[in-house]
């Protein structure tokens, strides 16, 4: 029963994890040249964030839906960041 239980408990935490560690990964969008072209560039911008909402799945791929919607928000809250802040 104890192993159920802690199997169990690795499990949720694992899971719990995946989509701190997926925004962790998407958040790294503002250290890319990405950050440098939507600065002020409310067309680019919206064509980024377009982008970044279709082209990142998980079919097809080992990542959890968990973690890419994780990475989605990550990528789209950091390049709010850069379209927000043109002196950076």
């Amino acid at each position: 029963m104890k192993k159920v239980v802690i199997s169990g408990a690795i499990v949720v935490g694992l899971m719990a994890a995946m989509w701190p560690a997926g925004f962790a990964v998407g958040y790294q969008v503002k250290e890319r040249e990405l950050c440098q072209k939507v600065k002020g560039n409310e067309v680019l911008f919206k064509f980024s964030a377009g982008g970044i909402m279709r082209g990142e799945n998980a079919e097809g791929t080992l990542r959890s839906s968990i973690y890419v919607d994780g990475l989605k928000k990550g990528m789209l809250f950091s390049l709010k960041q850069c379209f927000d802040n043109p002196k950076n």
